[in-house]
């Protein structure tokens, strides 16, 4: 029997061309000088594009009917914009957080929004974990999340993602 000795990080980045190696920078040559320039346009495009799938996904449940779920998915559209405006605008990697006012707190000097949008942020924010997990919410995340409370999400998450895209120069948001 053959046995297989575990590959490192590094061997399987090399084996796999672009795994791992989305946030270096390469030398370009720049008409004076060579310089560093980050590989960040694709990498925020493909927030964005993600963010506007998880917006569709929210509204796509919200229709049937699955409100914790349209709940979640607005959170992680909002999440994914913000982290894309973070690439964008501050040229580095957005911190491993679901926590919506931390994320906007890195960019609320570019992108404005109003006193009652970023509270709704810390409203938002728990969504992430109660809608997924019974041990967070001490019930079904089904019965915590009514029509009414989903579309209050929906209608108060929409104006956020379009400054935000708006913002970065992409205003892709669905009519809702």
């Amino acid at each position: 029997m053959k046995i297989c000795k575990r590959r490192s990080k590094k061997h399987l980045n090399k084996a796999r061309p672009g795994i791992g190696t989305e946030h270096k920078s390469r030398r370009v040559k720049d008409e004076s000088s060579e310089v560093e320039r980050p590989l960040l346009r694709d990498e925020v495009r493909l927030w964005l594009e993600d963010s506007d799938d998880s917006w569709k996904v929210a509204n796509d449940n919200f229709n049937i009917e699955n409100y914790h779920v349209a709940a979640y998915y607005t959170h992680a559209a909002v999440e994914k914009a913000l982290k894309a405006a973070i690439i964008a605008f501050k040229r580095k990697l957005p911190s491993k957080t679901h926590n919506l006012k931390q994320l906007y707190s890195e960019v609320s000097d570019i992108i404005k929004l109003s006193r009652d949008e970023e509270d709704f942020l810390g409203e938002l924010t728990p969504t992430s974990q109660i809608a997924r997990y019974v041990d967070v919410a001490v019930t079904l995340p089904r019965d915590i999340y009514s029509r009414s409370l989903a579309e209050r999400y929906l209608a108060t998450a929409k104006p956020i993602l379009m400054k935000v895209k708006r913002t970065i120069g992409q205003s892709r948001v669905s009519e809702r």
